[in-house]
């Protein structure tokens, strides 16, 4: 029998089964658990949202190789005004890395809100709170953005590469796994059999 589990992961911990220095995301799970399940990828320490957790390697490979072509979207909001023309280039393909040759996979970017940094002080960390007290009128851009692969910051720097720098990032599906909006942050929960069926085909 396997296990299949939606964590919403919360800021401030580290996608890994363990971790000397830092909390991961295992700890939110009790010791029976620990060592019998893995968490499907991995999201940054200072992302939060939807994270797969289970023990079964057949599904893991397929939603995390590139070769299948497995969605994923995040909401993001970050500070600054795009280029229009490489906002629009994200749904081509483009190069985030200056000593590497990669070309992204075509993605979708939808900007859905136009704020300041003090509108959105809730969602920031220390250094863009300290930011928001200076300069709240800051230009902000929120949006949604969806893509098929999951290299290194891979969301942070497609955004970087039209100008504005993310200061909030949650993932909120992956594949047909929509993230529960009624699962408290640092909460976990098994998954349906229906999610489960879903996921698998």
């Amino acid at each position: 029998m396997s296990f299949y589990f939606m964590l919403n992961k919360p800021r401030g911990c580290i996608t890994a089964r363990r971790d000397e220095r830092h909390k991961t995301v295992m700890d939110y799970f009790p010791d029976e658990l620990r060592d019998c399940v893995f968490p499907v990828g991995r999201l940054d320490k200072d992302t939060e949202g939807l994270l797969l957790v289970t023990d079964d390697g057949e599904l893991t490979f397929k939603l995390l190789s590139p070769g299948y072509g497995k969605k994923k979207t995040y909401f993001f909001y970050a500070k600054g005004v795009p280029d229009e023309q490489k906002l629009s280039e994200i749904s081509s393909g483009i190069s985030i890395y200056k000593d590497r040759d990669f070309i992204t996979a075509p993605a979708t970017v939808n900007i859905t809100e136009h704020k300041t940094l003090s509108d959105i002080k809730e969602y920031l960390n220390e250094e863009d709170l300290g930011l928001a007290l200076k300069k709240g009128d800051l230009s902000v851009i929120g949006g949604y953005i969806t893509i098929t692969e999951g290299k290194k910051h891979q969301v942070k720097r497609m955004i970087r590469y039209t100008g504005p720098k993310v200061v909030y990032l949650k993932r909120l599906s992956m594949d047909s796994l929509t993230l529960d909006d009624t699962l408290p942050t640092g909460c976990y929960r098994a998954l349906t059999e229906e999610e489960i069926s879903l996921l698998k085909k």
